[in-house]
């Protein structure tokens, strides 16, 4: 739906020399007949922006003006422009250096339920470039702070694009989507038993196979969990991806800024990833930093924070980023359709701030990534072969009570509010593998498979061989958290493991230990 709009804005066009009577006449003239020809191109029938008011004043021209969604009033003060330019430079050697703007008024003409107008409120209020917010007829945004770098590169139309998402969208983007309602369960296997009550954190730590590290989230892995990850992480290699056809790869996990913009990730979980810095070249900064870090006996860190350049990294939160910008620009070619690789070289990070408890949800973790671009038809394919071969492994080797839904939040979805229409999405984005665990009916997720349509293939410009577009899919193993599933439904002995489990673990290594430890 798209918001009724009354814009108004209060600038300046800034000329290279103070004009005198004749170059004032010039401008005069122009600005006269703008509004017949220049400020309505483009727009319907009596449409299209309109100068109110303006005056010559030495080297400035200032100018009022008003328009609504056509020819929006930062647009028609940027078309004035070239036509100054054209007509002042031959003629008068006077061009145009910039363009201010003082006021910017934005009034949406809509009615708000209380409720609605103090949604908004809250969404908006910190944007930078928003002073005050009226909604006593509709909403009047005033703002101020808009640099003409601002105005040229379209922050005022992604502004009162923001601003009709949040008024006109309450609905979750996931269920707009979604063919079959998240949360509905698609699949499920019969009952099993639990062989722990309790928390496998809590039994874990007492046998010594786990140890808490200071890192919020963070734990240090001993040598008897280890060997079974490694055990069931072997497996799981041969089992799903090399059995479903895809090849390994290893990807960076240290991923710039830029990538994660394409991908929406910013706009759509911004504060769950961990952004990185690089060192500014300061010596003598970084010789303080030592000097007083001698004399406190902790790092000072507000010395540190001058030394460093402003973030321009995250730490992979998704382990696929990668894959994406590998194609990125390029045609792909039809012989080598599906393309489907898998990464299992690490750790993907993600802040869980105040949700990190024990093994289940952790800032750190490894999964093993897999992800594929072909045709649509290709993509789904793939994505149901990858999930049979999932539970197929679940079913063997790690043997819990699982159920399959239909997810809620497709990590990729959330940055798309407002633009679902330049997309093409599956039936349904994401199939989530949950498993029932001690004092968790609901379930914990140890997995998904992905559908991402057109996403990435659009914010990454992959082109395609075919008339019809490209579609992309993923797939996480939840590596660490399968550990935990395993350890519920068969216990710390080895002795009640499924045959292939235990010969790859056996003998179990033992924790090394302290007088005080475990």
């Amino acid at each position: 739906m798209e918001i009724m709009l009354e814009l108004k804005l209060k600038g300046k066009i800034l000329l290279s020399d103070t004009a005198n009577q004749e170059v004032t006449k010039d401008i005069n003239k122009l600005l006269k007949t703008a509004d017949q020809d220049i400020l309505k191109k483009g727009a319907p029938e009596k449409m299209g922006a309109t100068i109110k008011n303006w005056n010559v004043i030495e080297d400035q021209i200032e100018i009022s003006i008003k328009s609504n969604r056509y020819v929006r009033a930062h647009e028609a003060l940027i078309r004035l422009i070239n036509p100054l330019s054209n007509k002042l430079g031959p003629k008068h050697h006077i061009g145009v250096r910039g363009i201010e703007i003082k006021e910017y008024q934005a009034h949406i003409k809509q009615e708000l339920t209380e409720q609605e107008k103090k949604r908004f409120k809250k969404e908006m209020k910190n944007l930078r470039w928003i002073s005050k917010i009226e909604t006593k007829e509709g909403i009047k945004l005033h703002l101020t702070n808009l640099s003409e770098s601002d105005i040229r590169n379209g922050v005022i139309d992604r502004l009162l694009k923001l601003t009709n998402e949040v008024i006109t969208d309450d609905e979750e983007i996931t269920y707009k989507v979604s063919e079959i309602e998240p949360g509905t369960t698609i699949k499920q296997s019969e009952k099993r038993e639990l062989k722990l009550k309790t928390d496998p954190t809590t039994k874990a730590s007492e046998k010594g196979w786990i140890k808490k590290f200071p890192g919020k989230g963070q734990w240090i892995y001993m040598p008897p969990y280890t060997k079974l990850f490694n055990a069931l992480s072997e497996l799981a290699k041969k089992h799903i991806p090399e059995k479903t056809g895809f090849n390994e790869a290893m990807f960076p996990k240290l991923i710039p800024l830029s990538i994660m913009n394409k991908m929406k990730y910013l706009e759509g979980l911004p504060e769950g990833m961990y952004y990185t810095s690089n060192p500014k070249r300061d010596d003598e900064l970084y010789s303080l930093f030592k000097k007083e870090l001698k004399i406190l006996g902790e790092p000072p860190v507000d010395i540190l924070e001058k030394g460093l350049k402003k973030p321009g990294y995250v730490l992979a939160p998704a382990q696929c980023e990668p894959f994406y910008q590998m194609f990125t620009h390029e045609m792909l070619s039809k012989e080598n359709l599906p393309i489907k690789l898998y990464d299992n070289s690490g750790f993907t990070y993600r802040w869980e701030g105040g949700g990190s408890k024990g093994l289940d949800r952790v800032n750190e973790f490894q999964r093993n990534e897999l992800v594929w671009i072909g045709k649509p038809k290709q993509t789904e394919k793939v994505a149901n072969q990858v999930l049979d071969a999932y539970i197929d492994f679940i079913d063997k080797y790690i043997q819990p009570e699982w159920h399959i839904e239909v997810g809620d939040d497709p990590f990729y979805l959330e940055g798309r509010h407002g633009e679902l229409d330049d997309i093409e999405y599956p039936d349904i984005p994401k199939r989530e593998i949950r498993v029932k665990m001690p004092g968790n009916e609901e379930g914990l997720s140890i997995g998904s498979v992905n559908l991402h349509g057109t996403h990435f293939v659009k914010g990454f410009s992959i082109r395609s061989p075919y008339k019809e577009p490209l579609w992309t899919g993923c797939a996480g193993l939840g590596l660490s958290r399968w550990v935990i599933a395993f350890l519920a439904y068969n216990g710390f002995n080895p002795e009640n493991w499924p045959k292939e489990i235990k010969n790859k673990t056996q003998p179990l290594p033992e924790t090394p230990y302290t007088l005080e430890w475990p």
